[in-house]
């Protein structure tokens, strides 16, 4: 790293230690964010690093004071997350309100109607967990019918595990296009205000995130005008492609800065805990536990910081294998912990219970693993 982000991650690791550790102590082990007035210090305080909005793109107007390159922006989204709640919610967004990424490409209008509020954080927005948020995933599941309307567009149907829905004043729906009734024609990306006439916030929907504000949404005759339409219509999932695989590899560093932290913790309790006379780091099972940790993360990180150039092509495969190691760790930490790794005192649980519902939301590894291969197949010239 070079002197200015040794000094940036350095920062940032305090912080996260310092401030977010101290505070989650005095809250629920499952709590989804931070008191109102503990949020606010705490935002004032990171903003003084010159960060923050982290994950924008390089050269817009809405990013960080100092510019940074986005592998050095990744280095430090992965101190970020290393604490109870970061394998959902890193830094608890005192860094960056992760907006939707499609937002950044939207029309001057939409950002000036959607992006800078967000931003400004004055809104918050929904956001589906299973949305077919990239051109190669299969869209089948859309339950959401968009026909073309006088006043632009009419959305009917379900929305099934949507997040952060009780607050949020609008968020991406993507719906089945339909300018001649009845005819699909793929598959449009639209905002959907939530106070528009037929937006309903059906039921909560609980989940393994415990916690987690997840429910069901319901879209009766919702109407919505034509410039609330990202891109064009029948191509939502390939609106600003770009910009959702970049989003996807500040997941990837997340999950690496999760693996990072467990790895910390292994390398504790392996002097502190004693079996059979003796310390863990005495025994092989330790000791080629540390191993196996310490060489999937280096290699994870490596992978995300390979992609911060190489985005198309590396980008689902740095997330899947970042997943796939912070699991991995994660469960080596709890068997190295004992039955104290299961246990509500240590975030190790927390962290498992999350991985998994993550890894459901990013479609599963076989899924992203279908993808690479399907990418390769493709470009493949014979």
């Amino acid at each position: 790293m070079s002197e200015e982000l040794d000094l940036i991650v350095d920062a940032v690791r305090r912080f996260v230690r310092r401030e977010i550790w101290l505070e989650e102590k005095r809250i629920d082990s499952n709590a989804p964010r931070l008191p109102v007035d503990t949020h606010a210090k705490l935002l004032n305080r990171a903003a003084e690093l010159d960060i923050a909005p982290l994950m924008a793109p390089r050269g817009s107007v809405n990013g960080p004071q100092i510019d940074l390159p986005d592998a050095d922006r990744l280095r430090i989204a992965e101190e970020l997350s290393q604490h109870r709640a970061g394998v959902i919610n890193p830094a608890y967004g005192l860094f960056d309100p992760d907006p939707p990424p499609q937002l950044y490409a939207a029309t001057e209008d939409q950002q000036d109607r959607f992006l800078s509020p967000l931003l400004r954080r004055e809104v918050t927005c929904f956001r589906g967990l299973d949305d077919p948020d990239l051109s190669s995933l299969r869209v089948d599941g859309v339950r959401i019918r968009a026909q073309k309307h006088p006043m632009g567009w009419m959305l009917d149907g379900t929305k099934l595990f949507v997040a952060d829905a009780s607050d949020a004043a609008f968020g991406i729906v993507y719906a089945n296009t339909e300018v001649v009734p009845g005819q699909r024609d793929g598959v449009s990306a639209v905002v959907v205000e939530t106070d528009r006439v037929g937006f309903q916030r059906w039921r909560d929907w609980p989940t393994i995130a415990v916690g987690r504000d997840t429910m069901e949404l319901n879209l009766s005759a919702v109407k919505v005008p034509e410039s609330n339409l990202l891109g064009e219509p029948s191509r939502g999932p390939a609106f600003a492609n770009d910009l959702v695989l970049r989003r996807r590899l500040f997941t990837a560093a997340h999950l690496t800065g999760i693996a990072s932290a467990a790895q910390d913790m292994c390398r504790g309790v392996v002097w502190s805990r004693r079996e059979h006379g003796a310390p863990l780091a005495q025994g092989e099972r330790a000791r080629l536990a540390l191993a196996d940790n310490e060489v999937a993360i280096a290699a994870a990180r490596a992978l995300y910081l390979s992609a911060a150039d190489r985005t198309e092509d590396l980008a689902l495969a740095a997330t899947s294998y970042a997943i796939e190691t912070a699991t991995a760790v994660v469960d080596r930490a709890m068997d190295l912990h004992g039955v104290a790794g299961g246990s509500a005192d240590l975030p190790l649980e927390r962290w498992a219970r999350e991985l998994r519902w993550q890894r459901l939301s990013l479609g599963g590894a076989d899924q992203a693993k279908l993808t690479v291969a399907q990418r390769l197949t493709s470009t493949f010239k014979k």
